[in-house]
């Protein structure tokens, strides 16, 4: 499809080029641009009229990433030591909220894209490494009790890290609310 594109947008931009330039008489530097803004003219149109256009690009590949991890994060709950398990399905509880609001919100998918890849990340390859350290040396190995630490402390960061990005869109929201009751104000008294 990509090279159909490139080779549907480069006969366009030659087909204006000789317009310009045969058929009107403007200089080579004008019908050299005119064919390049129709080269471009073209693409973009191509672009709007693609099927399935990915929307919201970022979102998605954001989103598709912490899928991934929750979904190992939820397998390694399953087959984990009972207290790695709970750590690991309490790091996927406070996960969830997020996932969906950048669901319902693609636009704001890069404010969370810490949060959903490197937090998620991170707490995914801590539980492999608590479940591989289980097979090998059994619940009792202390290493254990330091992945859940910082399992607790990968948590405590991502929750930390969405309460503090709630605060900024609540603090975002209530200028916006100061704006319009200020146009509202100027309004009545006009």
């Amino acid at each position: 499809m990509d090279l159909i594109r490139h080779v549907l947008s480069g006969l366009g931009g030659g087909i204006a080029f000789l317009i310009f330039y045969l058929g009107l008489g403007d200089a080579p530097s004008l019908s050299i641009g005119a064919g390049l803004a129709a080269y471009g003219a073209v693409q973009l149109i191509f672009r709007a009229l693609a099927p399935g256009a990915p929307t919201g690009s970022a979102a998605v590949d954001i989103l598709t990433v912490a899928d991934g991890h929750l979904d190992a994060i939820n397998h390694l709950a399953g087959v984990a030591p009972p207290a790695l398990a709970a750590r690991l399905r309490r790091l996927e509880d406070v996960a969830l909220p997020v996932v969906y609001r950048v669901q319902e919100h693609p636009e704001n998918a890069m404010d969370q894209r810490r949060l959903l890849t490197f937090y998620l990340g991170l707490g995914r390859r801590l539980g492999e490494h608590g479940q591989r350290l289980y097979q090998l040396r059994g619940a009792d190995h202390p290493s254990l009790a330091r992945i859940g630490a910082m399992l607790d402390e990968v948590t405590g960061a991502f929750t930390a890290r969405a309460e503090s990005a709630k605060a900024v869109e609540l603090a975002r929201l209530e200028t916006e609310l100061a704006v319009l009751e200020r146009s509202l104000e100027a309004e009545r008294g006009a």
